[in-house]
């Protein structure tokens, strides 16, 4: 478990990097669109891209999981998977282009016929990525994918920007949005050669993967875009647009860290053969994504009105209330991450499909009331309450797929939190001066002061529970072994 958990270590810093620095392009991108376009067109692409989303998520194959269980895929397996991706590109850009006239007639504006044609090209692009980038993967080198982000949020910057300095209009959104996927396929062959054949010969290894998956990505798509598709009918183009920015503000940390780390920590559960190294494996997981992100969130919640006036500006305040409640309902939603992708290694995807099924039932009843009545708040709270039912289900389903206990999972993701306390009392304590200062170097400077010296106060205290507690194995114990000489075993995790 040991070399295990430094291999997982080492992917898990090259995953992260680059979706740090793909985000950090993302934020510069963001920074220039939202002050060359208006709320109203961010509502405008957003509208166009939760139907892409749901689509997409709807007709999502795991290949990448199924690849993944196998220790030597052949290379009909690998024309199998392309094969499946292409059909499945082709299928969603089909559709999209399909559906574009009727969405411009619900939604009253025909901007969106062209709109989410051109953007219909993007799912294509992604179907086409060379299934061989799996092998990397499969040894834990995650160097060509951090690469990879790089080159493709790169592209999304270059011709997004580019457009939109020339045009003025929301086409930098929707060219961006195509430029990156493209890019990426191209990238992908040059790191994986492959060359492309069409077959079917190898069906039998994905089929069971995918019949399950199919039932959980409907409901997974339906349970956390239905509010997108509903607040525009409610709100205007402008309200919604904010809450579109919001949402994608709040989505960086998971982007960054939570979501870069699950592929390595699936990679990790891959090699674990024993039920109690699998607990030991899964709980530790669980504690080092809370620990990654949950001080990255709540800095976020507390500092939501000098951040979004930095990032996006002055017009954009309104996102402001909208990004704190994201954060929560994104901290509340960290350790509901490993489920699925611990089902998926064990081959019980049908768990996920049954989560999903017990989140569907409470939040699409839940969100269209609120909405209906409330709106954005009414969106809000539907999400807080699916995200906990969500949480529930996933101590339920973990419990009986490893035996973890209750006490065991809770514990996994309470002690982050204790260690935040300290970091939640600074930045009450200093949020309200940043709020007083007017956008400027001051403000800018003195909030990346604060988010610094909070992250520090949360890491200081969580070493020092760390000690407290008896030095239980987790993410700390790899960062004291990584930063400190061992002296006489002592620092062994």
């Amino acid at each position: 478990m040991s070399s295990v958990s430094q291999r997982t270590a080492t992917a898990s810093i090259w995953t992260i990097s680059g979706k740090f620095l793909a985000r950090s392009l993302d934020f510069v991108s963001l920074l220039v669109l939202a002050r060359l376009l208006s709320p109203a067109d961010f509502g405008l692409v957003a509208i166009a891209t939760s139907v892409l989303v749901i689509v997409e998520a709807v007709l999502d194959l795991p290949l990448t999981q199924a690849l993944m269980r196998l220790p030597s895929p052949s290379d009909d397996m690998f024309a199998t998977a392309f094969t499946l991706s292409l059909l499945r590109g082709v299928a969603i850009s089909v559709l999209m282009m399909l559906i574009s006239w009727p969405m411009a007639l619900i939604y009253e504006d025909s901007r969106l016929f062209s709109l989410v044609a051109v953007l219909s090209i993007a799912p294509a692009m992604r179907s086409v990525i060379s299934p061989r980038m799996i092998l990397f993967m499969q040894r834990f080198d995650f160097r060509r994918e951090f690469a990879l982000d790089l080159i493709t949020k790169g592209s999304t910057l270059l011709f997004g920007v580019g457009v939109a300095v020339a045009t003025g209009s929301y086409w930098g959104l929707a060219i961006g949005a195509v430029a990156g996927p493209t890019a990426a396929a191209i990238t992908s062959y040059v790191f994986a050669p492959m060359r492309p054949k069409f077959s079917l010969s190898e069906w039998k290894h994905f089929q069971d993967m995918i019949s399950w998956n199919t039932v959980s990505q409907v409901l997974n798509s339906i349970n956390w875009q239905l509010d997108r598709l509903l607040l525009p009918r409610f709100t205007g183009l402008s309200t919604f647009g904010s809450f579109s920015v919001a949402d994608n503000i709040a989505g960086i940390p998971y982007q960054t860290f939570v979501g870069p780390l699950l592929r390595p920590l699936m990679a990790a559960f891959s090699a674990v053969d024993d039920r109690r190294n699998m607990v030991a494996a899964y709980l530790k997981a669980t504690n080092a994504i809370t620990f990654v992100a949950a001080p990255i969130l709540i800095a976020l919640a507390f500092l939501a009105e000098p951040t979004v006036r930095i990032i996006v500006g002055e017009k954009w305040a309104s996102a402001a209330p909208i990004l704190q409640w994201l954060c929560l309902v994104s901290l509340l939603g960290l350790p509901t991450n490993m489920m699925p992708a611990l089902a998926m290694v064990m081959n019980n995807t049908r768990y996920v499909a049954l989560r999903m099924f017990a989140e569907f039932a409470v939040r699409v009843p839940v969100t269209v009331l609120g909405i209906a009545y409330f709106q954005v708040p009414g969106a809000l709270g539907a999400r807080i309450v699916a995200v906990l039912v969500a949480y529930a289900a996933s101590l339920i389903i973990t419990r009986r797929l490893i035996g973890a206990t209750f006490a065991a999972q809770l514990n996994s993701f309470l002690r982050p939190m204790v260690a935040s306390l300290p970091m939640i009392a600074f930045l009450l304590w200093v949020e309200p001066m940043l709020v007083a200062m007017p956008v400027g170097l001051n403000l800018i400077f003195g909030l990346a002061f604060c988010g610094g010296a909070s992250a520090a106060i949360f890491w200081a205290f969580a070493l020092l529970l760390w000690q407290v507690v008896g030095r239980p194995d987790g993410i700390e114990a790899i960062i004291v072994q990584r930063l400190l000489p061992r002296r006489n075993g002592v620092l062994t995790s």
